[in-house]
């Protein structure tokens, strides 16, 4: 027994020793109160993608350099969705979380109180981004979303198929160039202009827009309280785009979307297509078998379709979590983070890392991986004029009940452009008006 006593002493007395110990540092100093953040001071940041995918795992490495700098681990990530009532939810019931957010949900969650205006904390930083793109994170003069990443559209092109057909690129300044070029494309080599897509899906929304704003159009007012497609530009636009482009497209555009035209481009089965960013990428992961080129949009009188994605924080959050906050969304907008997002997310077939998206900053230029890949800087550069898919939030009903699926019809010859243009005006300002 006197032995058993003697035992559980002295193991009391090593585990005194162990926990005095972890109390200091290896100077013998006690260690700072700081060591171990506080968890009820940690932030979650929510990304519209899952965590554990490559473009997770690519923003979460931007997180940890921002925690590295914060001195603890001041912001944990977590995986997310677009799902618009799952936000609504979690807006309500975790104030502690900065999200990112669609542009087209930022004015529409303001709108209803969820979001805390950002306007005092974020007005040095409006001079960053091109007007048009931080005007889509407010209302009625308050910044509910601050720009982080996104996409815009160019005209991408196949050096190799250009060069046999004896186009100059540089001679492409406008859509009259553009047609010629597809029709050299088309006498000397087997390929078509030009991909194109006609099905009734999101893609065909986006492309078209980007015809009918560069052709003058619009969709609504700038109120966002009527409809104004049915115009004179409009319907010049959609004549083009279904008429002169039509006859240039791959033989299945009107049922073909995105995916489909980038199968062609890959394929060389045309010579050029209206990508993002990953138009390049595809190219790359797939042996690169040519090179490919890029037009600005603007450069043939288009305006490029743009996805920006917003930093925004819900209006329950404590004061001490919004400071802590504001720090982190500066950080995300610095230009140290927004040349991280060039970085790219991780190919597990290919071993190499691509971008998929864009930072929107518009002074990028002179950092390292854009001067290593200045051929980037076009797409940030598309942001300046951009086309606005859903410029207000109810046009996103339109969009999927009417839009869409008229415009295939009118891609298909079922609907005619002028029938199109009536039908959407009429029932598309019943649905503003009942918004």
């Amino acid at each position: 027994m006197r032995f058993k006593h003697f035992v559980a002493i002295f193991v009391s007395a090593v585990l005194l020793a162990v926990l005095i110990s972890c109390g200091q540092n290896n100077t013998g100093e006690k260690a700072a109160d700081t060591a171990v953040p506080d968890p009820a001071s940690i932030l979650s940041f929510r990304i519209t993608w899952t965590d554990y995918s490559g473009r997770g795992q690519t923003i979460a490495r931007i997180v940890d350099d921002y925690n590295k700098q914060a001195g603890g681990a001041a912001v944990q990530m977590i995986g997310g969705d677009e799902d618009e009532k799952t936000i609504q939810t979690m807006l309500a019931g975790n104030p502690e979380t900065v999200f990112v957010l669609p542009y087209r949900y930022v004015r529409y969650f303001g709108s209803l109180g969820y979001l805390s205006d950002l306007s005092e904390a974020f007005s040095a930083e409006e001079s960053l981004f091109y007007p048009a793109i931080w005007a889509l994170g407010t209302l009625e003069g308050k910044v509910y979303g601050i720009p982080w990443l996104g996409h815009s559209m160019c005209l991408l092109y196949n050096k190799s198929l250009l060069e046999r057909a004896g186009v100059d690129a540089a001679s492409i300044q406008d859509l009259n160039t553009l047609v010629a070029a597809m029709d050299a494309v088309e006498q000397r080599t087997d390929a078509k202009g030009i991909g194109l897509v006609g099905a009734g899906s999101n893609d065909v929304s986006w492309m078209v827009n980007q015809f009918i704003y560069g052709f003058g159009g619009s969709l609504v007012n700038p109120e966002g309280t009527a409809v104004t497609l049915n115009s004179e530009q409009s319907k010049s636009a959609l004549a083009f785009y279904r008429d002169v482009l039509g006859a240039h497209a791959q033989p299945t555009w009107k049922e073909d979307t995105g995916v489909e035209v980038m199968d062609c481009f890959r394929n060389q089965q045309v010579a050029f297509e209206i990508q993002g960013i990953w138009g390049i990428t595809d190219i790359q992961k797939n042996g690169s078998p040519f090179e490919v080129g890029v037009i600005a949009m603007k450069e043939i009188g288009l305006c490029s379709e743009v996805g920006p994605m917003m930093l925004a924080v819900p209006k329950g959050m404590s004061d001490e979590g919004r400071e802590q906050a504001i720090r982190f969304m500066q950080y995300l907008i610095s230009k140290e983070a927004q040349g991280k997002i060039l970085n790219g997310e991780y190919s597990v077939e290919h071993d190499t890392y691509y971008p998929f998206r864009t930072p929107i900053r518009k002074d990028m230029a002179d950092t390292p991986m854009l001067q290593m890949n200045p051929i980037y800087q076009i797409f940030i550069e598309g942001f300046e004029n951009p086309s606005v898919d859903v410029p207000v939030p109810a046009w996103q009903t339109i969009k999927s009940e009417l839009y869409e699926p008229l415009l295939h019809q009118v891609m298909t010859g079922q609907l005619s452009i002028e029938g199109f243009l009536t039908q959407i005006e009429t029932e598309g300002n019943e649905i503003l008006s009942s918004s």
